[in-house]
């Protein structure tokens, strides 16, 4: 008995030193993984600052990583970071993702006056995030779609970096966006449709954009500084007429003419002056002929001057003095208030006319070229030349004209009707008005 007892004592001490061996090699090796008994916000700065700060310039360490909140530029609230303001510290590094993307609850972020490289990492992760300074660093590649989905954010500065790429659609999306700011870079493409009340500060100058700037309410707000440096951008905000590239309803484009030969351009010079000269001469002959007329017409207008007033003097003299014309029984004469009221009446029946005349001139403006009319109570949101660009899709044909769906470059699809004149007779404005709401609604 005492043997066995001996040997299963000096198995358990092996089991013992076995186990206690390993737990110290558990807790004393370095993991290459993130350190568990550190705070989860002190691990992502200090996972950002071993792949940003290539020359040691912040002062995180792991020895006080239990007093991350008091670290140079970071700021806490319930022992979590709410603002990291890094700026200007030289960094050279990358910003690399799962590092300052982990800190749920951060509200502002500001990496400004930095040599940063490499693309911006997926910042989804921030779902907090209001402030995002990024601007004057080295960041590549395109705008990441995660932050289209930072609905908290209100300030978005990537200006001075190298970012390419078009500006994502969905930035629109950000409701609350007070401040954008995405000048000297290179992105290209269109301008998107902003269209935030609450967008203040905007500027996208000193990219390569091309096309028309999209007139809406929000981005009409701003001059054209703020999208200066775009030498392809155009439209109405920037006062730049864009170069037409599509017909409207099927009109023809005008194609220019081959090349000619130098000997077709001396005989085509030669040409034009034999014309300049004969046209000289027509010129001559026109102005003498002209003046013929001229002087014939000027003879015969006093002529007839002459003679109609010696026929008003001959009648007045031969009509009584007292004797009272039917002119019309003048008010200011006669003292009638029988032809005060009738002067009254034609003066209403004058005006009606007048009205009616301006209707149907406006109901005839499909037979005029350059005549836009919009709805009652819509605004005025594009112009005539932006129309003639548009592509168009025919809807159908009514008594009144053809109906199209135009869409325009800003990618704002519209009903537009458009009139024939030579069914507009006799049709007035009631029945314009009443034959539109009804195929309206």
């Amino acid at each position: 008995m005492g043997r066995r007892h001996y040997h299963f004592l000096l198995c358990v001490l092996v089991f013992v030193a076995f186990y206690c061996h390993c737990s110290f090699l558990v807790l004393c090796s370095p993991s290459p993984g993130k350190n568990l008994l550190l705070p989860s916000d002190a691990s992502a700065l200090l996972d950002f600052k071993s792949k940003a700060d290539l020359k040691n310039k912040l002062g995180f360490s792991p020895k006080t990583s239990f007093a991350f909140c008091k670290w140079d530029g970071v700021q806490c609230s319930d022992s979590r970071a709410v603002k990291v303001i890094i700026e200007s510290k030289n960094l050279g590094g990358v910003f690399a993702p799962g590092t300052l993307t982990q800190l749920r609850e951060l509200r502002v972020l500001s990496l400004r006056n930095n040599s940063l490289t490499g693309p911006i990492p997926d910042l989804s992760g921030l779902v907090n995030l209001k402030v995002l300074f990024l601007s004057r660093n080295y960041f590549s590649g395109s705008i990441p779609p995660s932050v289209s989905i930072l609905h908290r954010l209100k300030t978005l500065d990537l200006s001075y970096n190298m970012l390419a790429g078009p500006i994502p659609d969905s930035l629109g999306a950000l409701d609350r966006l007070y401040y954008l700011r995405l000048d000297f870079n290179r992105f290209n493409g269109s301008v998107p449709p902003f269209n935030q009340s609450s967008l203040q500060i905007f500027n996208v100058s000193h990219n390569a954009l091309t096309g028309a700037i999209p007139v809406t309410p929000a981005l009409s707000r701003f001059n054209m500084s703020s999208f200066a440096l775009n030498s392809r951008l155009c439209g109405e905000i920037i006062h730049k007429k864009c170069p037409s590239t599509r017909p409207f309803f099927g009109q023809p484009t005008t194609t220019a003419p081959p090349p000619k030969s130098a000997a077709a351009l001396r005989q085509t010079a030669g040409l034009r002056d034999d014309v300049a000269l004969s046209s000289k001469g027509i010129m001559q002959k026109h102005r003498r002929a002209a003046l013929v007329i001229g002087f014939s017409l000027g003879v015969s207008v006093v002529v007839i001057s002459l003679i109609c007033f010696a026929f008003a003097v001959r009648k007045h003299k031969r009509s009584p003095k007292g004797e009272s014309t039917k002119m019309g029984l003048d008010p200011s004469v006669t003292g009638n208030a029988e032809a005060v009221m009738r002067i009254a009446e034609e003066n209403e029946e004058l005006e009606e006319k007048v009205k009616r005349v301006q209707e149907g001139k406006q109901l005839q403006m499909g037979g005029k070229s350059g005549s836009l009319v919009f709805c009652a109570g819509e605004a005025q949101v594009y112009t005539l030349d932006q129309l003639m660009r548009a592509s168009a899709e025919l809807l159908g044909k009514g008594t009144m004209g053809s109906t199209y769906k135009a869409v325009l470059d800003s990618r704002l699809i519209v009903t537009v009707k458009r009139l024939d004149s030579g069914r507009l007779g006799g049709t007035n404005q009631e029945v314009f008005e009443g034959t539109w709401n009804q195929w309206v609604g």
